[in-house]
């Protein structure tokens, strides 16, 4: 997964934006665990994802029944920041800078919550209350080709192949 964020990261890097990287797990019953990872572009001038998204968390605590601590992720990584099986929000604005939360109330947590701040960051109305269009197969199809062409430059799966 590392290697696909750096390459994005690069990607879009080229085109002068940042990529802040979320990511949401869910501890449910039987074993049965649900992860959510997001990577969203955004403009590198309007990159202030530590502030915004420290805000959020301590807001959002005590709806979601979870810790008030916020965990910084910088020096030890977010596996020897959380504790195994326990579910968590993590955010990631830098390759080696981001924060955790430990969620205790997993049915409180909103699934939009890293969207939805990047969203108020960006000064844009939050997207689960913005509806996007639908677009029409040919739209989807010309939407993958362009961006399969900017990803052949850093697509490192290719040396998998030598």
């Amino acid at each position: 997964i590392r290697r696909f964020q750096q390459s994005l990261r690069i990607m879009y890097g080229k085109e002068g934006k940042d990529v802040i990287f979320t990511e949401t797990v869910l501890g449910g019953g039987k074993g049965f665990w649900q992860t959510r990872l997001q990577g969203i572009p955004v403009p590198k001038k309007n990159n202030d994802a530590p502030m915004f998204f420290k805000q959020a968390m301590l807001e959002q605590a005590e709806e979601w029944g979870t810790h008030n601590k916020i965990l910084p992720t910088g020096e030890k990584g977010l596996r020897r920041t959380v504790p195994n099986n326990f579910s968590y929000f993590f955010v990631e604005w830098d390759a080696n800078a981001g924060y955790a939360q430990i969620i205790e109330e997993k049915g409180n947590f909103p699934k939009d919550f890293g969207v939805d701040t990047i969203a108020g960051m960006l000064e844009m109305d939050p997207i689960r209350f913005n509806k996007a269009e639908r677009q029409s197969s040919n739209d989807e199809k010309g939407m993958v080709l362009r961006f399969l062409d900017k990803w052949k430059p850093v697509d490192w799966t290719v040396e998998l192949d030598t």
